[in-house]
């Protein structure tokens, strides 16, 4: 096995720590250069669910391609030009969102945030929501239900699982969005796993009561999201970024034997090279 030599190590280690005090120093620049926060992505997300879903089914009442009542499902609102454009693009544009949007969530160091849970459920409900957007329920409609019942399910379980987890918050810690995302959790879990139930006993999908169970899901799953708004406080998007990247450059340093502090002057631990 050919070893590495010590120079070249020690030379890389060098260009890596002044990476970091380079990355350091740029830290200090003052705040109201990093002008974008964190929880606006929550708001952007909302924003832009609810408005392609709207604009969607407006444009798709208005050329008669829809009926006022019963109230079709969102997915038939995406099927035909030019609603269809509108659809695919808002809610692609939004499965990128709530990617992010989850990620920030999920790294935000609070008591619902859980690397699992993102994985598991938070991630692949974004993944589903694009694959619905893409292929419309005419024609790809395998491809569009699999895309909607991960949306669906992995949203739902997603907003319990992190309501649940504030449920350990001491009363001086549980803020009115607190108990109102615990609210809107639960009633999106019912109006999602109702959509499922509906169909199983044997409503068809121009039901009203299956159209009405769709929507209150979607609008449930975007409202609790919309509490983040006021939840996540202030912090920059560019400093959490940060501080993940942070992490991973602790991680590393103290994988290869060198000190967890960029700004450490110690040599690296030698026996490990």
């Amino acid at each position: 096995v050919r070893r590495v030599p010590l120079s070249f190590k020690l030379s890389y280690y060098n260009e890596y720590k002044s990476y970091l005090r380079m990355d350091l120093q740029y830290s200090k620049v003052p705040s109201e250069r990093h002008w974008f926060r964190s929880k606006n992505i929550a708001l952007l997300q909302f924003l832009l669910t609810v408005g392609t879903t709207v604009s969607s089914w407006a444009i798709a009442l208005v050329y008669g391609h829809v009926k006022l009542w019963p109230i079709p499902m969102i997915s038939y609102c995406g099927v035909y030009a030019p609603e269809k454009y509108v659809f695919s693009i808002g809610l692609v544009c939004a499965a990128f969102l709530m990617f992010l949007f989850i990620w920030i969530v999920e790294t935000a160091d609070k008591i619902y945030s859980s690397n699992a849970t993102a994985y598991l459920l938070g991630f692949p409900c974004s993944i589903g929501l694009m694959v619905l957007a893409v292929c419309n329920c005419v024609e790809e409609p395998t491809l569009h239900y699999i895309g909607a019942i991960t949306y669906f399910v992995g949203f739902a379980l997603w907003c319990i699982i992190c309501s649940f987890k504030e449920l350990g918050l001491g009363d001086d810690q549980r803020s009115r969005w607190v108990v109102v995302r615990q609210v809107l959790a639960v009633w999106d879990v019912v109006f999602s796993f109702s959509l499922g139930l509906l169909y199983l006993l044997g409503f068809s999908s121009d039901a009203w009561q299956v159209a009405v169970s769709e929507w209150l899901a979607v609008l449930m799953g975007e409202l609790y999201a919309l509490t983040f708004f006021f939840d996540l406080g202030n912090e920059y998007i560019v400093e959490q970024v940060r501080e993940y990247s942070y992490g991973w450059s602790d991680w590393f340093r103290k994988k290869n034997g060198y000190s967890s502090d960029p700004n450490d002057e110690d040599v690296p631990i030698l026996e490990h090279l």
